[in-house]
């Protein structure tokens, strides 16, 4: 950042700012391997308000926002909630676990879950508890039956064997291969009784360390682990006559070996050591007693053999039962015999950063999420689970002991289990509380996850970034990198309100983002780092179905049944309001815009109006319900009036309702047709209504009809110019010319049941091709290169073999049959009610 701030000082011009081809000269001087093109669009992403400048100040503050959200997107994309029924898993034998842990075999992704009793019943499952073996571990090759009081259990994963701490004052290790269970070698002769142990590595290095009841910390390190201190071939033995390898721990510890290093912590606590663990990030051991004096101890390891540990310690009243560090925030966080949850910093150990609160007896087990740190699970005596947002320090979901079937006795252990993001839980029985993302919602196994928890509103593509930017009902965008399909931000438009998403847009430098919502809040966003640049006036407070930015200009349409239109004020920061004329009758459901001159709107009752933005007044009303031919729109009366609940439009017009479906009609007399289409003579067709319901009910939110206009199509009377949707699951082709009118319509659906809606229509920038998504999921690539292009000849008919065809991947192609047009019905010299354009194939979106 110095750099650049240099550099901005070095090339600024009068006005301390610079311009794009400025700004990526002097960024060259730094960033000399970066592509022009990337420079550009970084520029284009600092310069919000598009006046072609950019100052130091705007690149530093576009940089803050960036990472901030950037953290902001992290942490959320990972929000873990987790959903009752707790799955409980009884035992048959009467004694408690007293750990649960899973082991990754090394080169594996499949592990296997170990629990062991106190008793020492070792028992070995699948990732979803289905249980593989059992072993007693006191009867594995023991000359001499004797009872074993199992106290803890750690896992060695990269040498496939399981350490157990018992009261014989042993430390047992066993080889866990192949679902097996055979004894390795034991550490004897040890101080007092070991009540807990960790083992840490990352395949090359190793850490396992242990406590005891005297407070003692005994830690071994070894830089090889395949030849180092666990490789039962180099371990001495104390007698030849041994069947396993005994090894003193004692000699282990005086002894100097080039295999491994020792540290022998003597009374590290006065009292016993509740808890021990390796935190690999800062090179640190910590441990934890349940008394005053060093709660927590935190023994930095050294780097050189020759010096010595150097240490932290902490003291708290009531003492510390359990702990956890959090590599993100690098703060300790930990749980005692009061209620609270502290967070320290490692480094400053007088007083805690932060505490949460909400468990009300005393904390026994604080978990970080392995996967995302920013997730806490906390679990207190009686069985109350918490789930802890580590960015916000609030929680986010908790559990009554209550609701488990897991006896009356405390959690024994706990394990998060990353993989299946689920919770385990162990007193007799085991306990698993499955979770799933926030952003996706609950789902069964083998269930196909989705982006969003609710349906999506809008995607759409800026290219001058390469991104997509797609939105739901539940007010959250995504943008996403096209080439990569990373997330690139995510943000909510709405902030803590729950209002629903309804439209999207961008503006015409595709470098802004317009949202509108159910509400009729319209706001202006850089959604390269997720802030809002303006807010719109909301007078009308009615649900916004269409913006279109066109020539300096944001046009507004909805539930108001009008057109507003907002400028920007030339020299103050501020917009400036135009209402049209009301022409609609119903809710206007979509709307589009027309080389940067017309825009067309649709509305509930079939309505599409096409209007001259330079007018500010539609010229052509098209409807086939009503004719095939243009007609003129009318001026409605507004009357005032409340608008109604639910779907229904409000009514601001005294007429009574008509519907868009009406029974088949005469054709109308020639000598009312125009002389420009004299010549043909059409058929009155009737078209569905855009709803297929009762309008008094509030169902799900129905598929609203869509329009579109084909760009690179001259508006003339025998060329299709507007495509728009209907229930009866047909697209109509409509030429927007004074004497054109309807000229096909094709079914998007094989059987042709009228039971497809098509809710949203895109086509290439050639309109080439028309890709259409239905309600049950279809997305269906259309060659539509010369549908409804008619000229004195007939209209060419599709060929079997398109060269879109190779646009839709095998693996996601449908096999259904190929489809083959409707039998050709001449209607005077029309053609284009005839053959439907041809399908490329649809494959079923997921």
């Amino acid at each position: 950042m110095a750099k650049m701030e240099k550099v901005f000082e070095e090339d600024v011009d009068s006005t301390g700012a610079l311009g794009v081809k400025a700004f990526i000269k002097a960024t060259k001087k730094i960033l000399s391997s970066v592509s022009d093109e990337m420079l550009e669009a970084l520029f284009l992403k600092v310069d919000t308000d598009c006046n072609g400048s950019i100052t130091w100040q705007k690149y530093v503050d576009y940089v803050m926002r960036e990472f901030q959200r950037k953290e902001m997107m992290r942490t959320s994309q990972y929000r873990l909630r987790f959903y009752l029924p707790m799955r409980i898993i009884p035992l048959n034998h009467g004694c408690e676990i007293v750990k649960v842990q899973i082991l990754i075999q090394q080169f594996k992704k499949i592990g296997h879950l170990l629990t062991v009793t106190k008793d020492g019943i070792l028992q070995i499952w699948s990732e979803n508890f289905s249980l593989i073996n059992s072993f007693r571990l006191n009867q594995i090759q023991q000359p001499h039956h004797q009872q074993m009081w199992v106290i803890d259990m750690v896992c060695l994963h990269n040498m496939n064997l399981i350490a157990i701490a018992s009261t014989d004052q042993k430390i047992e290790f066993f080889d866990i291969s192949n679902h097996n269970c055979a004894r390795a070698f034991t550490f004897t002769d040890l101080d007092s009784c070991v009540l807990t142990i960790d083992y840490w590595s990352d395949c090359h290095r190793g850490v396992f360390c242990y406590g005891d009841t005297k407070g003692n910390v005994i830690v071994f390190t070894s830089s090889n682990v395949t030849h180092g201190l666990f490789n039962p071939r180099i371990l001495p033995r104390t007698s030849k006559w041994d069947h396993w390898t005994n090894v003193s721990a004692r000699k282990l510890l005086n002894e100097k070996s080039p295999l491994y290093r020792s540290y022998w912590l003597k009374a590290l606590h006065p009292n016993w050591c509740q808890q021990v663990k390796f935190i690999p990030q800062l090179n640190m051991v910590a441990s934890c007693s349940a008394i005053e004096k060093s709660s927590l101890v935190l023994t930095l390891l050294p780097s050189k053999g020759l010096e010595s540990p150097k240490f932290s310690v902490l003291n708290l009243r009531k003492g510390i039962l359990c702990f956890d560090y959090c590599p993100d925030k690098n703060l300790v966080v930990t749980g005692g015999y009061d209620p609270l949850i502290r967070l320290w910093n490692p480094f400053f150990s007088k007083r805690p950063m932060w505490l949460m609160k909400g468990h009300q007896t005393s904390v026994t087990h604080i978990l970080m999420n392995s996967k995302n740190s920013s997730i806490l699970f906390s679990i207190s005596k009686d069985k109350n689970i918490r789930v802890w947002d580590m960015q916000d320090y609030i929680c986010l979901q908790s559990f009554c002991g209550k609701l488990f079937a897991l006896g009356n006795c405390p959690i024994t252990s706990a394990y998060f289990h990353e993989n299946e993001d689920s919770l385990v839980c162990t007193t007799y029985s085991i306990g698993i509380l499955k979770g799933y993302l926030e952003t996706k919602g609950p789902g069964k196994a083998g269930e196909k996850t989705s982006t969003y928890s609710t349906p999506l509103c809008a995607i759409l593509y800026s290219k001058i970034f390469k991104q997509v930017v797609s939105g739901c009902l539940s007010s959250l965008v995504t943008v996403w990198e096209i080439t990569t399909g990373r997330r690139m931000m995510e943000f909510c438009v709405t902030g803590d309100q729950h209002v629903e998403l309804t439209t999207m847009c961008l503006d015409e430098s595709e470098r802004r983002l317009l949202t509108g919502l159910c509400d009729g809040t319209i706001k202006m966003w850089n959604y390269a780092v997720g802030e809002c640049l303006l807010t719109f006036p909301n007078p009308d407070q009615l649900e916004v179905s269409g913006i279109v930015h066109m020539n300096k200009v944001f046009y507004v349409t909805g539930w108001s049944k009008r057109i507003t239109c907002f400028t920007l004020h030339e020299t103050k920061p501020m917009l400036r309001c135009h209402h049209w004329q009301n022409f609609h009758k119903e809710d206007v459901l979509s709307m589009a815009k027309y080389q940067n001159q017309f825009l067309g709107t649709s509305s509930y009752n079939g309505d599409v109006l096409l209007w001259n933005a330079n007018l500010f007044k539609p010229i052509l009303n098209f409807n086939a319900s009503k004719s095939p031919l243009p007609l003129l729109p009318k001026k409605i009366q507004e009357v005032n009036d409340s608008p109604a609940e639910g779907f229904r439009s409000s009514r601001t017009y005294a007429e009574p309702k008509k519907w868009a479906h009406k029974a088949p009609t005469q054709p109308p007399d020639p000598r009312a047709k125009t002389a420009a289409n004299a010549h043909l003579q059409r058929n009155v067709m009737s078209a569905p209504p855009v709803m297929k319901r009762p309008r008094d009910r509030e169902p799900e939110r129905p598929v609203p009809p869509q329009i579109i206009f084909l760009q690179t199509r001259p508006r003339l009377p025998h060329i299709a110019t507007l495509l728009s949707s209907c229930v009866d699951g047909h697209i109509y082709a409509w030429s927007i010319h004074g004497g054109g009118g309807l000229l096909g319509k094709f079914p998007v659906d094989f059987e042709d049941k009228g039971d497809v809606v098509v809710g949203a229509m895109a086509t290439d920038e050639k309109d080439l091709i028309l890709v259409t998504g239905d309600c049950k999921g279809y997305i269906k690539i259309w060659d539509i290169k010369d549908y409804c292009t008619f000229s004195d000849k007939c209209p060419l008919q599709p060929n079997g073999t398109s060269k879109f065809q190779f646009l839709i991947p095998e693996r996601v192609q449908i096999n259904l049959p190929h489809y083959i047009p409707l039998k050709e019905k001449e209607v005077g010299r029309l053609w284009g009610n005839l053959n439907p354009t041809n399908d490329l194939g649809p494959w079923l979106s997921s």
